[in-house]
């Protein structure tokens, strides 16, 4: 009842063991630890699985209006879930291989990459026995530990684990299904980063052919592509091809998504980087501070993309003073 929790509270109060805020109460740092320290002194593998499933299932993917903002809302939750499996007594054995799927998936969106690729190794294996080598849900879990693979750096793990998507996908699907073209797409970002630029741009076409060919020049995944062309021409010093392909997908992005979806403030990053080197400064900045702003909504203070955005603007910044 209320007047029971109130006089918990005032008993708490009297201990100086909690902060009275108006509207909340804050726990003291050093008594939350403590606090902590206590309940988990022994895992219960029952209550940890639910915990998790309850997490991740509620991770939603990238087509879920605003999805960065419930991602964010979940991020402590994912922490503290984070502080149990870090610990040698949990038994994997008998948590949801998909909620370890999930959890992954959601690390990684939030910008935990040593995370998600715990997670997404354990899923694989889970997937792997109970599905086969060669089934969807494998290589969809080989194709996402790629991914966190490339942007940990990790170039040939990465590969191999695309190459051995892409043939996955190819054979059980055909080189046209959509699957099969975002490996593609994968595998032309992991070669740009490492110069391999013809690859890449072969790559990034015939993904681009097969989603159009599929869903139409205006479809969500074939403007991704085009803004990885972007990236690709840049990076090679075609600024007026990169512009083009950058203001298209910026109009298709805001059209589809919205003027804050994070798809539509990665172009907009992109048009700040690509104006940065033009010597544009003014309208870089611009861009730069439309971004920023927008991942400050979206993300956590220490996210990736926060972090070097706000790096870019400081530069440039510097650059013009």
């Amino acid at each position: 009842s209320k007047a029971r929790f109130n006089k918990a509270i005032a008993t708490l109060h009297g201990y100086s063991l909690i902060k009275v805020i108006p509207g909340h109460y804050s726990l003291h740092a050093c008594v939350h630890n403590w606090v902590l320290e206590y309940l988990i002194g022994k895992v219960d593998i029952t209550l940890f699985g639910l915990a998790m499933h309850c997490v991740a299932q509620n991770a939603p993917i990238e087509s879920t209006p605003e999805y960065w903002l419930v991602n964010s809302r979940l991020n402590h939750h994912a922490l503290r879930i984070e502080q149990c499996h870090q610990r040698e007594d949990v038994d994997w054995d008998v948590v949801d291989t998909h909620d370890i799927y999930n959890m992954g998936y959601l690390s990684y969106n939030i910008g935990r990459l040593k995370e998600a690729e715990a997670m997404y190794i354990r899923a694989l294996k889970g997937i792997k026995k109970a599905c086969g080598v060669e089934h969807t849900s494998t290589l969809s879990t080989v194709n996402n530990l790629a991914i966190v693979y490339a942007d940990q750096g990790k170039t040939a793990e990465a590969e191999e684990m695309y190459m051995r998507a892409l043939k996955g996908y190819e054979k059980t699907w055909g080189t046209e299904h959509l699957s099969t073209l975002d490996t593609v797409n994968n595998l032309a970002i992991l070669y740009s980063g490492q110069g391999k630029i013809a690859k890449a741009e072969e790559m990034l076409l015939r993904a681009l052919r097969g989603y159009e060919k599929a869903c139409g020049a205006e479809y969500t995944s074939s403007l991704d592509i085009r803004n990885n062309l972007g990236i690709l021409y840049m990076d090679q010093g075609k600024i007026a091809e990169a512009e083009e392909m950058y203001m298209h997908v910026l109009k298709g992005y805001e059209k589809a998504w919205g003027i804050e979806h994070i798809s539509t403030l990665d172009t907009v990053k992109n048009l700040g980087i690509l104006y940065e080197r033009q010597g544009k400064i003014a309208a870089a900045e611009q861009m730069y501070i439309r971004a920023l702003e927008g991942f400050k909504k979206a993300y956590n203070a220490d996210h990736p993309q926060v972090l070097a955005l706000t790096s870019n603007l400081e530069e440039l910044m510097s650059t013009r003073n």
